[in-house]
């Protein structure tokens, strides 16, 4: 996001003032007239100008792969994208357990750092050339993600997000990351979303080398 620059306030003059004239009479009734049309204008341009999901609509920050994207909560930046056709959790029992999928598994490394007040990651999803959305997959526990930290100020954490969705849906993909102060979900929620600069070629590329078996574990 860029920075404003404040507007520059022009020093006083120095001079005579001349005292203002003195409006006339009939003057007086049309601006109240003038002021009372402008009033309503505005309030019917307010109301017709945002509707009911457009008041609620997230506000969102976007950028690219190795972008520090700054959003007004926290900050996010995927480092890398890669591909899987079956994700390795560690299990309860020591041994590790796999998960399969019939389309592909979409791993996004990412890291994120508050601005001011400890941020809960609490959405992941990846969002389509098409329009659909994919949320993050259920099949990886979320102590194996980045969904798992509490975001500080100060300093980055990092852990992955994993998604799985068709491969004719990667051509365009776009993750998207929200996230809240504590565990209140608030209207107009700020987002992060990042373009995963994957074309078709860049997508037929990731699928050629997907992993046969990509393993997870607690990363900070």
């Amino acid at each position: 996001m860029g920075t404003v620059a404040p507007e520059r306030v022009a020093a006083p003059t120095r001079g005579r003032r001349r005292a203002p004239s003195r409006p006339r009479r009939w003057q007086r009734p049309v601006g109240l007239v003038a002021g009372l049309a402008f009033a309503v204008a505005a309030v019917w341009a307010q109301t017709f100008a945002y509707t009911r999901d457009d008041r609620g609509a997230p506000l969102t920050w976007t950028g690219g792969v190795g972008d520090e994207v700054r959003a007004s909560r926290v900050w996010v930046q995927a480092k890398a994208v890669h591909a899987a056709k079956a994700i390795e959790v560690p299990g309860t029992s020591g041994k590790p357990q796999t998960a399969t999928t019939t389309g592909i598994f979409l791993i996004v490394d990412l890291a994120a750092q508050a601005t001011r007040e400890p941020q809960k990651v609490v959405w992941l999803e990846v969002l389509t050339a098409d329009g659909h959305r994919y949320a993050s997959t259920d099949r990886v526990p979320e102590t194996q993600t980045i969904k798992q930290f509490f975001v500080q100020p100060g300093w980055w954490v990092s852990g992955p997000a994993v998604f799985e969705l068709p491969v004719s849906q990667l051509a365009g993909a776009r993750i998207v990351v929200s996230s809240v102060r504590g565990f209140i979900v608030e209207p107009s929620l700020p987002e992060v979303e990042i373009d995963l600069g994957l074309d078709e070629a860049g997508a037929a590329r990731l699928v050629s080398e997907a992993k046969d078996v990509y393993p997870l574990g607690n990363k900070k």
